[in-house]
């Protein structure tokens, strides 16, 4: 690439570093870095060193292992903040909610083939639905992720199914990609997605997507509940209000078509 000569090497290696450490859900062994990155021990060390020494990642004096610091964490929180799209959201969704106070409400953008939530509203009651800001969830079995997969060219679906794969949740999880591309077409159609016990038992939702001034889906917002709170009956009852959110969100973001 043009801009590789003004790439720093030992620079570049410390971020794969954070993206490993992003990627999975256990602390990461000097072993595991050198393989990952294809370097000897020693430079494995003195990068991780480096991390911990600038309080980006912190070593388990116990196990030597390296996990993420809360000061990564916070560089997290500053980046979904400053997300246009969460600002414009938030507004809409809190209005929502004092309509379903029961219900969990939940934002969500796709970003270099994951399903990010970048913001939530809990139900005022337990158990809730938790979504992480921040962590991804999987594009194939919750509603958020079928509203932000399901305009994608099917070459690009092809390439996240073999990526991802279609791991199952519960019972009722799509594990098939010919049944995930049917459900996605019935998205693309109705303009809204379900998920019907898919990802966490006992728990439904439907999401719509938002849109930009060029009719592109750049967020998708849900509405979950437990079944103990609200009936699979009342979350369908919901998405008039569902629905006329996501439009409301979508003409402030620029898309006017069809809209009041």
């Amino acid at each position: 690439m043009e801009n590789d000569k003004y790439n720093i090497k030992a620079v570049m290696r410390c971020l794969k570093i954070l993206d490993l450490a992003a990627s999975v859900d256990h602390p990461l062994s000097i072993t595991e870095v050198c393989e990952a990155l294809d370097i000897n021990i020693n430079m494995a060390f003195r990068m991780l060193s480096s991390l911990a020494a600038s309080g980006f990642m912190v070593r388990d004096e116990r196990t030597g292992l390296y996990a993420v610091s809360l000061k990564a964490l916070q560089l997290s929180r500053n980046a979904l903040l400053s997300l246009d799209i969460r600002k414009l959201t938030m507004p809409y969704l809190e209005l929502l909610w004092n309509q379903y106070p029961k219900a969990n409400l939940n934002m969500a953008v796709y970003h270099e083939g994951e399903i990010l939530v970048i913001d939530h509203i809990d139900s005022q009651y337990i158990p809730r639905t938790y979504f992480t800001p921040g962590k991804p969830v999987p594009f194939h079995c919750t509603g958020l992720g079928k509203v932000l997969t399901c305009e994608l060219p099917e070459a690009g679906l092809d390439a996240l199914i073999a990526q991802k794969g279609l791991k199952s949740f519960t019972a009722k999880t799509i594990t098939s990609p010919a049944a995930l591309k049917k459900e996605l077409a019935a998205v693309r159609s109705e303009q809204l997605a379900r998920d019907r016990e898919e990802y966490i038992l006992h728990d439904n939702c439907n999401a719509a997507p938002v849109r930009n001034s060029e009719g592109k889906i750049i967020a998708a917002i849900s509405l979950t509940a437990f079944e103990t709170y609200m009936s699979v009956e009342d979350i369908e009852a919901a998405t008039p209000s569902l629905r006329n959110t996501a439009q409301r969100i979508s003409y402030m973001a620029g898309f006017h078509d069809g809209m009041m």
